[in-house]
């Protein structure tokens, strides 16, 4: 728990944009998938760091198996990141160079055609 504007200060003094894409928080902490680019980003996950809060930079993606994939498009609206696309053939696409690896997707999916990778 961090008692102070961290996030607020990171925008102000940094040149970051930042997008929160999932947080679960409660009285007892949280997590939260966060998106930072910028010209200063490694400067400002640093100052996160430092600030006290925990930074996990994690590198997962989905795959999807195309023999379990019936291209329903269940898990398209879902991610936050517009990773998954239905293309022009009525198929679903992931893009995992687009991904951020939040398992958004992988609740959604019906035949459990997509999975998380490291």
């Amino acid at each position: 728990m961090v008692n102070k504007a961290v996030i607020t200060d990171l925008i102000k003094n940094f040149d970051v944009s930042f997008n929160i894409l999932r947080a679960d928080i409660n009285p007892k902490g949280g997590k939260m998938l966060i998106e930072i680019n910028g010209s200063e980003a490694e400067k400002g996950i640093e100052y996160i760091e430092k600030a006290g809060i925990d930074v996990s930079p994690v590198k997962r993606v989905v795959k999807k198996d195309k023999d379990l994939c019936i291209d329903c498009g269940a898990c398209v609206s879902i991610c936050p990141v517009k990773a998954i696309v239905i293309e022009d053939d009525w198929t679903v696409d992931v893009n995992d160079t687009e991904c951020v690896g939040c398992k958004l997707c992988t609740y959604s999916c019906p035949t459990k055609a997509i999975k998380v990778v490291e």
